[in-house]
């Protein structure tokens, strides 16, 4: 690999990023979505032959996908930074209750659906645990922009899509047999035991010996160090980094220092990682796929379920903890994207052997054009649900 070309895509990327989110602003949508546009432009010149793949190197790229991955560990240890911990003790129960009923409507309309259409049990299974887990990042990133994040909704939505995570992990385990399900969630509990509860008990002495060391943005570093710490920690046990930047956040918020830092955060994630994963996620959609009728078939069902599920299972959820129609819509809407860890989950199953060799590329396809379509339509969604809140702001 050249390293010239790589440095050149980083500097495309992120020019191609920033214009991306200002076109975007022009028409009164979510940024995000003109990074993750600008980004499906750039990666189909390659899938499409138009661009050599040695000059703009977004795809088969360690160094492209380890820098989106750091962009997306950003981004979640800006939102546990960001959140309001009352609001998510607050939050707590309708979370939980939204989680429940957004992970079994899912799954089960999922499984149902393709085992009408003639695919086999584990197949059909594996569908329904491929659209319960929503992609934190998306909607975290256009609620942060909105200035809704740290309200309930947008607190027990992020708090939801952590638990949609790990019911997700746990039952793909499940779906394919392989692994330790006892194991896996002994691995999770000893991960929330380390991270949040000694976490939150020593943050204040390692802030103080941070202070102690008298370097130049020492307490930054430290805070850093943390993040990634927490990150490798939930990464080797259980593949899900995210979540534990998403915690290292959560746990420096309840300090002053913790929250003073969050502009030198947000000037390293926006101003280069974060951008560089919304470029990446846009640049992995190949729009080849939508060449396929079998796959566009199977794409309708499991697009059509994922939306439709999710809005109304968490929605539900929401509702019958008192929450009125429209914060329950809004709680259904924001988790309707889907990513990393649908294609995480349809890897593993693939692997597995869990689906017939004959429907490998057709899942694959039908988990693309899914993951293309819900990352698309969630922020314009995300943008009316909240229309009022974001016109409050701005008066």
């Amino acid at each position: 690999m050249d390293i010239s070309w790589v440095l050149f895509t980083i500097g495309v990327a992120l020019i191609a990023g920033k214009i991306g989110d200002h076109v975007m602003g022009k028409f009164g949508l979510p940024g995000v979505l003109g990074e993750i546009l600008m980004g499906m432009i750039l990666g189909n010149l390659l899938f499409f032959g138009i661009v050599d793949p040695k000059y703009l190197t977004i795809h088969n790229n360690e160094i492209f996908d380890f820098l989106s991955r750091l962009g997306i560990i950003f981004l979640l240890f800006l939102g546990g930074l960001d959140i309001d911990l009352k609001a998510l003790k607050r939050t707590g129960k309708v979370a939980t209750v939204s989680t429940i009923f957004g992970v079994i409507a899912p799954l089960l309309m999922g499984y149902f659906a393709l085992s009408t259409m003639g695919y086999t049990t584990k197949e059909s299974f594996v569908a329904g645990v491929i659209l319960t887990a929503t992609s934190i990042g998306i909607t975290v990133r256009v609620m942060m922009d909105m200035g809704v994040l740290r309200s309930e909704v947008g607190t027990a939505s992020l708090s939801a899509s952590v638990m949609d995570d790990f019911l997700g992990i746990i039952l793909i385990i499940f779906a394919v047999g392989s692994g330790s399900i006892l194991g896996l969630i002994g691995k999770i509990t000893g991960f929330l035991i380390i991270t949040g509860f000694l976490g939150w008990k020593l943050v204040n002495k390692y802030i103080n010996f941070s202070e102690y060391l008298h370097v130049e943005k020492g307490v930054l570093s430290m805070a850093l160090a943390m993040m990634f710490l927490f990150a490798f920690l939930a990464e080797n046990w259980f593949k899900a980094a995210i979540e534990g930047s998403l915690i290292a956040g959560m746990v420096l918020s309840k300090t002053p220092e913790g929250k003073s830092l969050l502009e030198d955060i947000k000037t390293i994630g926006y101003g280069f990682l974060i951008p560089i994963f919304f470029v990446y996620t846009g640049a992995m959609l190949n729009l080849t796929v939508f060449g396929n009728l079998d796959s566009i078939y199977l794409a309708i069902v499991l697009t059509g379920i994922a939306v439709v599920s999710k809005v109304i299972g968490r929605g539900f959820g929401a509702h019958i903890m008192g929450w009125d129609i429209k914060k329950s819509l809004q709680m259904g809407i924001g988790s309707i994207p889907r990513t990393e860890i649908a294609l995480v989950n349809l890897m593993v199953a693939i692997q597995a052997g869990a689906i017939l060799p004959e429907n490998v590329p057709k899942f694959i396809a039908a988990t693309l054009i899914l993951i293309t379509i819900s990352v698309l339509i969630t922020p314009p969604l995300l943008k009316w649900a909240f229309k009022d809140e974001t016109n409050a702001l701005e008066i």
